[in-house]
């Protein structure tokens, strides 16, 4: 009989996991639809970026928690403590009243979302056996697929008739389900509180400081065209100076200089993230202000991209697929950077506005059908290099890569609209630099690949 995480002994654990990660979803999904209207709303589409990387760098914090903190307090704590921040977090940016607040908000719900993102890597690797990590490691992507159909139609249908901002405020509601369902299961796995480890002290300061340092890359970014060249220069290269120096005590060691096995692992799922979502929040950007569709329509980009990034975590599951976890890792990273660059041919080529949104829709989930391909498969790597007392901090590593990688992308992106935006004014063109920056950083995730392969096992 073939093992399921959806077994007797699994279900409620699982049904609770994906429960949980499903709102996580829709809060990504639906957020990511209305955030065009919600920054034209506060005047700020300049400065769209920073909502999008204050969430980001707010999520290396909770990360840094959840990767010191899960062997100290249990995991149950540690997981309603990230769905009180969220809670927290989506009321606040529900009632902001300018970008200011809605970037502390957002920063809460980021704060919940990295303690979330690790904690769940934690628990499949205590609370599945090995042979069930790459199936339960798929699950989470099929997690968002529920959201991603209904979280653009509901984000429009609640933008038509009441507000952006009820996208943020029926979170609360959602959570109430999950952490009923998942809370006693966790309390089943064995807890042994064991101390904070010696580097914590030191874990905290350099996140601390990695924030600092890519708060002021993001400033700078926002700020191109508007200060001089010198200036942002020297800010440039100051703040990701400061942010590689902390990445020593956040990584494992050999990060910088892509050195086999988990470094290499860490770093590819960095570069593919900045590459995927740095062009993704720009997509319903692109269509509702340069080609005037709906957040719905908009929205069902998105919709693509989770059910596309779901089949494709699905297939690098499968024991039916007879590749290498390399050969999983090309391909994904192949269909990536190509439908990153088939995008703004879609977006803007067709006269017809349906026609370009569906069309964006095509390739968008092109692109996430690689990285459902890549993700569980960078994810279940790291699992299987690590022992298990690890798994909690090279998880939370693998996470932390992830919003490095965000990060800069999307500040680097967001250079481009600031840019735009004080010149010639935000046109397809605008959009179009950003996707082919985005393709260029996506095919650098090849180069990880024959590092990955000096310490990964073929696939039976």
């Amino acid at each position: 009989m073939t093992l399921s995480p959806w077994a007797p002994e699994y279900r409620r654990l699982s049904i609770g996991i994906v429960a949980l990660v499903s709102v996580f979803g829709f809060e990504g999904i639906a957020i990511g639809a209305v955030m065009p209207v919600a920054a034209a709303d506060l005047n700020a589409i300049s400065n769209y970026a920073v909502a999008f990387t204050s969430f980001t760098m707010a999520s290396l914090l909770g990360m840094t928690f959840a990767g010191l903190w899960a062997n100290k307090i249990g995991l149950a704590r540690v997981v309603v403590f990230a769905v009180i921040a969220l809670a927290i977090g989506s009321m606040v940016a529900g009632f902001a009243p300018n970008l200011a607040v809605l970037t502390l908000g957002r920063s809460i719900q980021g704060f919940a979302m990295g303690i979330d993102l690790v904690t769940m890597y934690v628990v499949i690797g205590r609370m599945y056996p090995e042979a069930l990590r790459a199936k339960a490691l798929g699950m989470l992507a099929a997690a968002w697929v529920v959201p991603g159909l209904i979280g653009p139609g509901a984000a429009g249908l609640l933008v038509e008739v009441s507000s952006w901002r009820m996208t943020f405020w029926i979170v609360p509601l959602l959570l109430i389900g999950p952490i009923m369902l998942l809370i006693p299961e966790l309390k089943r796995l064995p807890f042994v509180p064991t101390p904070l480890r010696t580097d914590a002290r030191i874990q905290i300061t350099s996140v601390l400081v990695a924030i600092g340092a890519l708060s002021v890359f993001q400033a700078g970014a926002s700020h191109v065209g508007r200060w001089s060249a010198i200036s942002l220069v020297v800010i440039f290269v100051t703040s990701l100076g400061v942010t590689a120096w902390s990445t020593k005590a956040l990584m494992p060691t050999g990060f910088l200089r892509m050195a086999a096995g988990i470094p290499a692992i860490v770093g590819m799922r960095g570069v593919l993230a900045g590459a995927f979502f740095a062009a993704e929040i720009y997509v319903p950007l692109a269509l509702q202000e340069i080609r005037g569709t709906s957040v719905a329509l908009s929205g069902g980009v998105l919709t693509a991209a989770t059910i596309t990034w779901f089949a494709g975590s699905w297939l690098q599951g499968s024991h039916k697929l007879k590749y290498s976890r390399q050969q999983v890792l090309f391909t994904g990273v192949s269909l990536t950077s190509l439908g990153i660059a088939l995008t703004p041919v879609a977006v803007f080529i067709p006269d017809n506005i349906v026609v370009s949104a569906l069309l964006a829709s095509l390739a968008w989930g092109v692109a996430a059908f690689g990285m459902g391909m890549c993700f569980p498969t960078l994810g279940v790597l790291m699992l299987d290099q690590s022992p298990e007392e690890e798994h909690a901090r090279h998880s939370a590593s693998l996470q932390m890569s992830d919003s490095f990688g965000v990060i800069i992308a999307t500040a680097i992106a967001g250079s481009v609209l600031a840019l735009a935006s004080v010149k010639q004014g935000i046109e397809s063109g605008t959009f179009i630099t950003i996707w082919i920056f985005c393709v260029f950083v996506g095919l650098s995730a090849l180069l990880f690949i024959p590092q990955i392969q000096r310490k990964a096992t073929i696939r039976p």
